[in-house]
């Protein structure tokens, strides 16, 4: 009897230095005894269309998307899951024959859930960040949660308004649009960062003065995990506020695709191993 093909998974992006995907991914494979592997894939921005083409002839079996791609991916995929339609962006692929791509979109859920113990306090929100993750939060946000105003803050203020009119089709909520050095005295009940300031790597710029904009009950979500402790968290937690980084979002959304990729879930080992690094 011939011995199971080894399955090959990756994640696509630029830059991949932060990425911690194939240590989650090939610690999983290793603890089911599942003959598979996940690398890095870093494509530079210039030749993004050029390479997609190629790996569609390649031998994979499912994908991961990260930044700057989760939209610009979704012109090479033959078919597009329903949440992933409506949200706009695609974080991951599977790949149901050779050269046939199907597109998923699991940030909402990873996203969703380090907040399900708070979430019916979250009535006021501000996204910061108008991309595909961006995206992915402010569906989840007004789709799983009981959020009546919500507002956009992006450096393009046609970007986020671009995401407002799409949300409005989905949810009438109060939206707003905002430009990064926008003054708000109100206070959220929720903060999330879903740029990628503050990365290692990248600038290390807060992306929103938070002082005035909180109160005692503010929780403040930051979706980097490299460095786990953000310029941006640091100066939340001197308010005495409530944090979260990206891990736990990283490893919820890496498990739901591990399910679509492998139809099972994590090893209970990982989470004890990975959600520590939150």
């Amino acid at each position: 009897m011939n011995s199971p093909t080894m399955q090959k998974f990756a994640i696509i992006g630029f830059p991949l230095t932060h990425s911690r995907s194939p240590q989650i991914h090939n610690y999983a494979f290793k603890e089911l005894h599942l003959k598979a592997v996940y690398e890095k894939l870093e494509i530079q921005p210039a030749s993004f269309r050029e390479q997609i083409p190629f790996l569609k002839k390649a031998d994979f079996s499912g994908f991961n998307v990260t930044i700057p791609y989760k939209q610009q991916i979704i012109p090479f995929l033959d078919r597009l899951d329903p949440l992933a339609q409506r949200i706009g962006a695609v974080n991951t692929i599977q790949v149901i024959e050779k050269g046939v791509w199907k597109g998923y979109n699991t940030d909402y859920l990873g996203f969703l859930k380090p907040l399900q113990p708070y979430s019916k306090d979250l009535k006021t929100c501000l996204v910061i960040g108008a991309g595909g993750a961006a995206r992915a939060v402010a569906f989840a946000l007004v789709h799983s949660l009981p959020v009546r105003e919500l507002t956009l803050a992006n450096r393009n203020i046609e970007r986020a308004e671009d995401l407002k009119r799409e949300l409005i089709r989905f949810k009438a909520i109060n939206y707003k649009t905002v430009t990064l050095d926008f003054r708000v005295h109100r206070p959220f009940d929720l903060i999330v960062n879903c740029t990628p300031l503050g990365m290692s790597g990248q600038s290390q710029k807060i992306p929103v003065d938070i002082h005035g904009k909180i109160k005692p009950e503010t929780i403040v979500y930051d979706l980097i995990y490299d460095p786990p402790l953000t310029d941006f968290l640091k100066s939340a937690r001197g308010l005495g506020l409530k944090t979260f980084n990206g891990w736990p979002m990283l490893i919820y959304q890496a498990e739901a695709a591990f399910r679509i990729w492998m139809g099972r879930d994590f090893p209970e080992a990982l989470f004890h191993t990975f959600i520590q690094k939150s």
